[in-house]
């Protein structure tokens, strides 16, 4: 399979981050490797532990894909092979590597924060632009449009035979990375990038039905609650709504089912920013979407959370009510 228009495409990286070629050497040596992305893993983080992991497995490597937190990965994308995370509490090994993916600092890294710690060696590979050195090494590209498309550089470079699944989990982290291609961060590497995950033998259309075309009637009715809440501020530039712990107690939807509640948000016509606040154990879940030149991974930031210009996320400890005020006065500030 030809990788020629990637070739054609260096990344730009921070300086401190190794090179493609360097990161292949570092992964020679067969080694126990334990891989994990974030918290609330979405389909960046999971498609990139994926595909990262049948790499360095086609390479000689004994590899544990881990959960920061949780007992099951969400099964949103259980369709995808070899799809056997296991629990970071429920891993007592002492890795010779740790390799955290999609995650730029220790503060998303929950219970796999000690198997990290007690690892031999550690390696980060992330496209957020606040990756704070945590790792002993680190692979990153701020430029690219998923940490799914990193991996798939290191796959297309490794010289090892490109199998279907590795494409369909590097297809999976960057449609949903880019939001369907529609986000501010989808480039053209983006799509050259999918076309050569294609000849690899992805079906979009089959993903995208089972990731955004596969709904419960129970998620639908959480939709349409959320829809019946939607308020704005700003003069209608900042759109906003909130689901309760009620809700998904009442309509027995899972929390994975709720992955495209802020798309909903975003979609509004006039709308610039669009946050989805998701009461979750006692805590406020705030997701964020942006179209045009707001920046809500800024935004997340100042909230010790963090993403992309066009998708972020973060979490406070206060009240629903407490969480609006705090959220709409910021969302104020950044859109005047």
């Amino acid at each position: 399979m030809s990788t020629a228009i990637l070739e054609e495409r260096p990344a730009r990286r921070p300086a401190d981050s190794l090179t493609i070629d360097e990161t292949l050497a570092f992964l020679a040596e067969p080694r126990e490797v334990a891989i994990c992305g974030h918290v609330n893993p979405d389909g960046d983080s999971l498609g990139s532990a994926l595909a990262l992991a049948a790499l360095l497995q086609a390479k000689g490597h004994r590899v544990t894909k881990l959960l920061a937190r949780g007992e099951a990965a969400p099964k949103l994308y259980d369709f995808l092979a070899d799809y056997d995370f296991i629990p970071a509490t429920a891993y007592e090994g002492t890795p010779d590597l740790f390799v955290a993916v999609d995650l730029p600092n220790r503060e998303r890294f929950g219970d796999a924060a000690s198997v990290f710690d007690r690892s031999g060696d550690t390696l980060v590979i992330d496209h957020h632009p606040d990756y704070d050195g945590f790792g002993h090494h680190y692979l990153g590209d701020i430029t690219a449009s998923a940490t799914g498309l990193i991996i798939w550089r290191l796959i297309a470079a490794s010289g090892v035979p490109i199998t279907r699944a590795m494409a369909e989990y590097c297809y999976v982290a960057l449609v949903t990375d880019t939001g369907r291609f529609s986000f501010q961060n989808t480039t053209a590497e983006a799509h050259a990038a999918a076309s050569e995950m294609m000849l690899a033998g992805v079906e979009p259309a089959v993903i995208c039905t089972r990731i955004y075309d596969s709904k419960s009637l129970a998620a639908l009715q959480l939709d349409e609650r959320l829809i019946s809440r939607i308020a704005f501020a700003s003069d209608g530039r900042v759109v906003y709504s909130w689901v309760t712990e009620a809700d998904f107690r009442e309509l027995g939807v899972l929390r994975d089912e709720t992955d495209g509640l802020p798309n909903i948000l975003r979609s509004i016509e006039g709308s610039e920013v669009a946050i989805l606040l998701r009461e979750e154990s006692g805590r406020i879940r705030v997701n964020l979407r942006a179209k045009g030149s707001c920046d809500v991974g800024e935004f997340a930031r100042r909230f010790d959370g963090g993403g992309h210009k066009a998708a972020a996320g973060f979490t406070l400890n206060v009240t629903l009510d407490e969480a609006k005020t705090l959220v709409l006065e910021e969302a104020n500030r950044l859109i005047c």
